[in-house]
């Protein structure tokens, strides 16, 4: 028999379900009574207004329909009248829903109805009634004088367990000094709402330009449906001591969605607090268990600099060890991108993962990469790392080692640059670590510093060519 629960006419049990002593419900606002504002850990803050008639005194309210993620001990609750004071005394949280093997659990010693179709093919299924004796691995039955392991047909209830509710309720006691209609502002923080950022960029032929568009990937496991919401989505770092899960897949864009197609306006960015916020001009419906895309940035025409890198080796054995040897690699092709208004970005990029794609020769578009990207400030520069360059390889080679002392040595040095484009020459940028105190003796080309013991050459190579960069280094350590 199927373990499903058949409910006489949901609907309407859950609505004749009796209230409890002296409760008010407070059911949820209609389309536009509920603001988001989704931050990118999982985390949203939900502000909704709910209206009721309040007598003069105590009262217990019951609000419905709040998502099972909800943190109680974060609820606000205020009157949004003017004038109309509300003091809340109590609060909680009752997230104790129906499901089967809730509705078992609570009937333990109980009898419980079942649907049992065992009078022919043709006939319907008879109603039996069987005492629960427990549910603590399968369900044990009492049943026509017999003892019976599982469910042999369908439960069905006159009514809802004292204590269970259809849906996850706040519970709030108040108090007000008149009696009336109050509309109630309602906030508290909720897990399962979450949002990332998703970037396609599409380059022109030369590899100078190309089109940004980005899109934010809202996802919904709160629980609750969120009907025509304002949904601000906010992005940076933000501390937070509940609901952290692992619910961090990243959702894949469609591979239509990287050729480039019309956007709708993108929100504006708008700084408070360290953060950014990215307010949705458009209401959003966003049902549980449902991802949801919106246009988050659009940037046609920006300047992007492709750069070959030979990476540094990561040791500084090159430099100290005798013994040490390297090998050819193929270079990493990187592509950098800079927030500037005169590269025709110029505003907050959330951190997100960006496809990289570009036209073949039948238009198609081709994936070339993606990579992760952190928030990026105006005035920033991102670089993407895609993978390997197959036309660009180097050999680093150490030709010759000199101990001038006990923590004195001297090496000199080559990396050969090979560019197999038959079209294009490269400028690629070769990288390397530098321990302990160092010197540049001599070089081919003129170095560039970029930290206390990093520095890197800019060395061009012609098409279809080959150059050979050369340097000595003194280093003591």
């Amino acid at each position: 028999m199927p373990r499903r629960l058949l409910l006489s006419a949901v609907a309407s049990l859950l609505a004749a379900t009796p209230a409890f002593a002296a409760e008010i419900a407070v059911p949820p606002g209609g389309p536009g009574s509920v603001t988001l504002t989704v931050h990118g850990d999982d985390t949203a803050l939900v502000q909704e207004t709910r209206a009721v008639g309040l007598p003069a005194g105590e009262s217990d309210l019951a609000f419905p329909d709040v998502p099972s993620t909800a943190d109680a001990s974060s609820v606000r609750l205020a009157s949004a009248d003017e004038g109309a004071p509300l003091v809340v005394l109590e609060r909680s949280l009752a997230a104790d829903v129906p499901s089967l093997r809730r509705l078992l659990e609570l009937s333990v010693g109980q009898e419980i109805g079942l649907l049992v179709a065992d009078q022919g093919a043709d006939a319907p299924p008879r109603r039996a009634t069987a005492t629960v004796l427990s549910v603590a691995e399968d369900v044990i039955l009492e049943m026509d004088g017999n003892i019976r392991v599982g469910l042999p047909g369908q439960v069905v209830l006159d009514a809802l367990p004292e204590g269970l509710r259809a849906s996850p309720t706040l519970l709030a006691t108040v108090e007000t000094p008149s009696a009336g209609s109050r509309t109630l502002a309602l906030t508290y923080l909720a897990g399962g709402l979450a949002w990332s950022a998703d970037y396609t960029l599409d380059l022109t032929a030369s590899m100078e330009g190309a089109d940004l568009a980005g899109w934010a990937t809202l996802t919904n496991t709160s629980g609750r449906t969120f009907q025509d919401a304002r949904i601000t989505l906010a992005a940076g770092q933000v501390a937070t001591a509940a609901y952290q899960d692992d619910m961090g897949g990243m959702v894949m864009m469609r591979a239509e969605m990287a050729r480039a197609v019309p956007m709708p306006d993108a929100p504006k960015a708008e700084a408070q607090g360290g953060l950014h916020f990215y307010p949705l001009e458009r209401p959003v419906t966003l049902a549980h268990r449902q991802t949801r895309q919106v246009a988050l940035a659009h940037a046609p025409g920006i300047t992007v600099t492709a750069r070959p890198v030979v990476p540094a080796t990561g040791h500084p054995g090159l430099y100290l060890d005798q013994g040490a040897e390297n090998t050819p690699v193929h270079a990493a092709r990187r592509l950098v991108l800079t927030n500037t208004a005169e590269a025709g970005l110029g505003l907050p990029l959330p951190a997100g993962v960006v496809r990289v794609y570009q036209a073949g020769p039948d238009g198609a578009p081709r994936f070339l990469g993606a990579d992760h990207v952190d928030h990026l400030a105006v005035g920033g520069e991102a670089t993407l790392t895609l993978g390997e360059d197959f036309d660009i390889t180097a050999d680093r080679r150490r030709t010759a080692f000199r101990r001038l002392g006990d923590r004195l040595v001297e090496t000199e040095h080559a990396v050969t640059l090979r560019n197999g484009k038959p079209d294009r020459a490269v400028e690629v940028r070769v990288e390397s670590l530098v321990p302990g105190d160092w010197e540049i003796l001599t070089e081919s080309i003129a170095h560039e510093l970029e930290s206390a013991h990093r520095i890197a050459w800019t060395v061009p190579v012609p098409a279809r060519g080959e150059v050979t960069l050369t340097y000595t280094v003194r280093t003591k350590y």
